[in-house]
């Protein structure tokens, strides 16, 4: 479910929080990272219900025109082909999407307005058209448009965003993220899968969950530490002059430079350097790059840099 990328951003959002609150304790900060991952599901499971509650209005507009008191034959005969959709139907079978349903007070009820433009938006398609009209469809066929809907559709709906970020402040950065992996799921869907199989759990794996556990608690537990390393190597400039961004995204970096073996160097300094092209300034990137090629000397030189496993013996 979650990346390693979406775990960093939100390590990096809840360390900024607290350190604007000069609040440093684990684990209130723990809590609140469980917490916003946590949701990054509840809004898998959510945009999921929309897909399942379009579906449901098609139904209804079908039974509203079949009651017409001059109904057409299309309407007395409608096609179901997206009614009958077989992906629609192992998201509505799936266990987690039911207790979704069933514990969440999480809905699309007082959004009405956002399910009928955007099934107005997918039904005046060509590409909804075309898949209306086929005599037979394959599940290649159920998921090349439930992934057209995704990503052409509530992907490009940018009022969505608005209701999102009115349930939920931790939804702004999960948006595309999470469309993205409801799509791989899609795409992996086979006709054969069982229900169980549908959807994944929130870490990839164990080593997931505790790179989150680490990387926070690391930044907590060594604060000052790095802070009087980056000062050190940040000639010519006052540590209350430098960016609080660029400073706490560098105390990330040492994190995964000194406790997590497993990272090559370079994934850690890119991952860092592209977080800060979108959350600091324009020479943030050239800032923290040198900043960090300096430390990773220094830090080599002692022997505080240890990188085990395959591919990554000899960057200590």
């Amino acid at each position: 479910m979650v990346s390693r990328r979406l775990i960093r951003i939100k390590t990096f959002q809840i360390l900024y929080s607290q350190f604007s609150k000069n609040e440093m304790e684990f684990d209130i900060s723990y809590k609140e990272l469980r917490k916003s991952i946590s949701k990054t599901q509840d809004l898998f499971f959510f945009l999921l219900r929309l897909i399942v509650d379009l579906k449901d209005y098609n139904l209804d507009r079908i039974e509203i025109n079949k009651n017409k008191q001059l109904a057409s034959r299309e309407d007395l005969s409608p096609k179901m082909a997206f009614v009958e959709n077989k992906v629609i139907a192992l998201i509505e079978e799936n266990i987690q999407y039911q207790r979704f349903q069933s514990g969440n007070y999480l809905n699309w009820n007082d959004h009405r307005d956002v399910i009928e433009k955007i099934y107005k938006a997918f039904i005046n398609t060509d590409t909804f058209k075309s898949y209306l009209n086929k005599e037979e469809r394959s599940i290649k066929d159920d998921k090349k448009i439930i992934s057209f809907l995704l990503e052409e559709i509530i992907g490009n709906y940018s009022d969505i965003l608005n209701v999102l970020e009115e349930i939920s402040i931790y939804w702004t950065e999960d948006f595309e993220f999470v469309i993205n992996n409801i799509l791989k799921t899609v795409r992996k869907i086979k006709a054969t899968d069982s229900d169980e199989k549908l959807l994944s759990e929130i870490y990839k794996n164990d080593d997931d969950k505790e790179f989150a556990y680490n990387l926070l608690k690391f930044v907590l537990q060594n604060h000052d530490d790095s802070i009087e390393l980056i000062e050190k190597h940040a000639k010519n400039w006052e540590i209350d002059r430098i960016i609080q961004i660029d400073i706490l995204l560098m105390e990330m970096a040492l994190a995964e430079l000194i406790k997590m073996p497993s990272i090559p160097i370079k994934v850690s300094l890119d991952e860092y350097i592209e977080l800060s092209k979108y959350y600091s300034s324009a020479k943030s990137k050239t800032f923290i790059n040198g900043i960090l090629d300096k430390i990773i000397i220094e830090l080599k030189d002692n022997s505080l840099i240890s990188k085990k496993g395959r591919g990554l013996i000899g960057q200590a």
